[in-house]
């Protein structure tokens, strides 16, 4: 084989044929988006029960256990549920509304699920984070005296929700990489799908 074939010959060649904009989308490809978006609606209505379920138990923290150790359960509770229906909201309510099923227009949507999906995975973190966080002021209550804080919380928060917290942090890390790597490539396919601006 030569090896000084024109691959900016050929690239231009290319990029002159016309777009994929016009037609419609494969099946397999829009059944698959469907399905994406049907997974989505109910992961929502999920994080919404979540945040219902928390804010229920953080009321009953409140009232039944007045002291700093059920308020600040209580405020915990409340962020979390809080920040549920914020991800619910801003992360999958985009996806739940995407209508435009071109060619282009589904490349757009995997592309928008991609970016969306990294704000789902940070947020996640975030949350993950506060539960070690919240680990870490039991442990420092209890030196302090400031309440008196069961063994059973202790344990379970030590040795049970602060370990999976920091290896979801990990793996949604690694993930997130994925992601990244999965958007820059359906982004330069997109800049395909773009009308042309030059005379």
């Amino acid at each position: 084989m030569a090896d000084d074939f024109d691959f900016t010959a050929l690239a231009k060649s290319w990029q002159q044929q016309p777009t994929a904009t016009e037609l419609p989308p494969n099946s397999a490809d829009l059944t698959q988006a469907k399905q994406r978006q049907a997974e989505q609606k109910w992961l929502m209505y999920g994080e919404w029960f979540g945040a219902a379920v928390m804010f229920i138990a953080a009321f009953w923290l409140a009232f039944n256990i007045p002291d700093w150790l059920g308020y600040l359960s209580a405020l915990f509770l409340i962020s979390g549920a809080l920040s549920s229906a914020y991800v619910a909201w801003t992360v999958h309510k985009p996806i739940l509304e995407y209508d435009n099923w071109s060619s282009g227009g589904l490349v757009q949507f995997r592309a928008r699920a991609c970016t969306l999906t990294l704000r789902y995975y940070l947020y996640t973190q975030l949350s993950c984070a506060a539960l070690v966080v919240f680990a870490g002021l039991l442990w420092l209550i209890q030196w302090w005296n400031i309440a008196q804080v069961s063994a059973t919380l202790l344990v379970f928060y030590s040795l049970i929700v602060a370990p999976l917290c920091l290896a979801a942090i990990y793996h949604l890390q690694q993930k997130k990489k994925q992601k990244a790597t999965e958007l820059q490539q359906l982004s330069s396919l997109a800049e395909d799908f773009q009308p042309d601006t030059e005379l």
